[in-house]
């Protein structure tokens, strides 16, 4: 069983694009970014590298993965930095609606099997969810979660295929909505704050920021009306991350209001915009860090 397991988690060690060609880079290559965007699924869909970099001379990559509260980002974070170079730019992206769940689980946690190797991520996803510790020494409690999907990207990585999403990756980035528009659906209207924990470990991320001399930005990346459709507090919870941001003396930015937020062919849903839409959201961040961060690009970390 431990074979059988090492060679499913080596044939999807082997893909070269898609989302396990992102968590080889993530979590098993040496990597030398300049800039990095943290987040949930949002920063996955809305931070273009391609299209940053060419608008501010910056190599950056996307570290956004679905469902990544504060906490589960800053194990990313933790263990991206455990192999690579530092980056002088973190942005975070703080997303409204996980700042309240305190979550003790991982949305697709199977897929971090293949790199439980990196000890930091193994370390850090435990104390998330402590079964990870038993995923990672016993194959008789890992591989029953390894489904079809797990197979099917082993059998592509040893084959050389690709799969029928990879080709939407770019640099951790990940396009979506293609030819499609939103179509407004009930919403359950809510108010956002933020659960102890989560607070507790964006303090982590502001503080790791701060030890190791990484520029730290706070952003809040556009929703569909900016957020008016389902959120009831939105001025309150700004104005909470806004005195985190002062405290600390970083900079946070609120652009889930755009002069697009309102166009429907720019969001697939309320929370997450097309490509069309991550474009033009990119453009506007690229010449916000070019004016408020660019200034001194070139200079590396003291």
């Amino acid at each position: 069983m431990y074979a059988v397991r090492e060679l499913i988690y080596i044939g999807v060690r082997k893909n070269k694009a898609g989302v396990f060609e992102k968590y080889n880079t993530m979590f098993l290559k040496q990597n030398n970014f300049d800039v990095l965007f943290l987040g949930s699924s949002r920063t996955e869909t809305h931070f273009n590298p391609l299209l940053f970099d060419s608008l501010t001379g910056c190599n950056s990559y996307n570290l956004g993965v679905t469902g990544a509260t504060p906490r589960i980002a800053f194990g990313v974070l933790k263990a991206y930095c455990s192999k690579s170079e530092l980056p002088r730019d973190l942005i975070f992206d703080v997303d409204f609606h996980f700042l309240k769940y305190g979550v003790d689980t991982i949305r697709h946690f199977p897929r971090y099997f293949p790199y439980l190797n990196n000890t930091e991520l193994l370390k850090q996803f435990n104390q998330i969810d402590d079964r990870f510790t038993s995923f990672y020494y016993d194959p008789f409690h890992a591989l029953p979660y390894s489904n079809f999907r797990m197979l099917s990207a082993s059998l592509h990585g040893w084959l050389g295929i690709k799969g029928k999403y990879d080709s939407c990756y770019y640099k951790g980035f990940v396009k979506t909505g293609f030819g499609k528009e939103l179509e407004i659906f009930p919403q359950k209207k809510f108010y956002a704050y933020i659960n102890p924990i989560e607070r507790r470990y964006l303090d982590s991320i502001i503080l790791f920021s701060r030890r190791n001399k990484i520029r730290l930005t706070l952003v809040t990346s556009p929703m569909f009306a900016g957020g008016k459709v389902d959120l009831l507090n939105k001025n309150d919870i700004i104005t909470q991350i806004n005195n985190i941001a002062k405290i600390n003396k970083v900079i946070y930015k609120d652009l889930s209001q755009t002069k697009f937020s309102n166009d429907r062919k720019c969001f697939i849903d309320l929370y997450h915009m097309t490509t069309k839409g991550a474009d033009l959201f990119t453009r506007d961040f690229g010449a916000f860090f070019n004016t408020n961060l660019g200034k001194d690009r070139n200079l590396r970390r003291e």
